[in-house]
């Protein structure tokens, strides 16, 4: 039913897409396109395919701890703690909506201090709490709930800002193909495999190991913000 409603919505979605005007800077550059730009050289390919590359790692860290706190964990609670399947159902719905009203003041707290600032803090909070949360799940409901609203607070910091840092990465002309292809791909590679490697890892007994991936990948996500300038405040490149 889900993916029925979201097949629906995509075509209203494209509906409301179809009369919509194109951004100023994306205007600006196709009039620019045919033209030497004095002064104002453009992206290299090499400089894009590098971004691309950085945006894949920042992304990592932030997209496996998403999916194991916002689907997984309601299953290692009933399966694993053995915790009842309604309770853990609710605890995590309470969860998600709290991480989601936090979004915009993570996003307001952004504009005022930047956007590394709020990758740097996910790294090192997930990286500290990953194995903490998780062994204080058991059977009670409450247990659940706080793990993964403290989870999920963390996560939100650097999902408040990902859509502006993935757009202030890229220059108008690959900007979108960038994006399509580094989001796309370390979601596939690192979120979509994160609740499967979890589970093989405790079928085989070694569940541990998962909560070690995770906190490598918060180290690669940590890594990124090396290569990553601040974008606060600055207007979108057309080159």
């Amino acid at each position: 039913m889900p993916f029925l409603l979201g097949a629906l919505l995509a075509l209203v979605a494209l509906y409301l897409r179809r009369d919509m005007n194109e951004s100023d800077v994306f205007e600006a550059d196709q009039a620019r396109r045919d033209e030497a730009v004095e002064g104002r050289p453009r992206t290299s390919r090499r400089q894009v395919t590098k971004a691309v590359l950085v945006m894949i790692a920042m992304t990592s860290g932030i997209t496996a701890a998403h999916y194991v706190w916002t689907s997984y964990v309601s299953t290692y609670a009933i399966t694993q703690q053995g915790m009842d399947p309604g309770t853990a159902y609710w605890m995590l719905v309470v969860a998600q909506v709290i991480a989601l009203v936090s979004l915009p003041f993570w996003g307001l707290l952004s504009d005022r201090v930047g956007r590394r600032p709020m990758l740097l803090f996910f790294a090192v909070a997930m990286f500290a709490l990953q194995y903490p949360l998780t062994q204080m799940i058991t059977a009670s409901g409450w247990t659940l709930l706080v793990a993964t609203t403290l989870a999920l607070l963390v996560v939100s910091a650097p999902a408040s800002v990902l859509s502006a840092i993935l757009s202030e990465s890229f220059p108008t002309r690959v900007r979108t193909q960038s994006i399509g292809f580094a989001y796309s791909l370390s979601v596939a590679v690192f979120g979509g495999t994160a609740p499967y490697l979890n589970q093989l890892f405790i079928d085989i007994g070694v569940g541990w190991v998962f909560g070690g991936y995770i906190m490598l990948l918060c180290v690669l996500t940590g890594l990124s913000c090396l290569f990553i300038k601040e974008t606060k405040g600055t207007e979108l490149t057309e080159s």
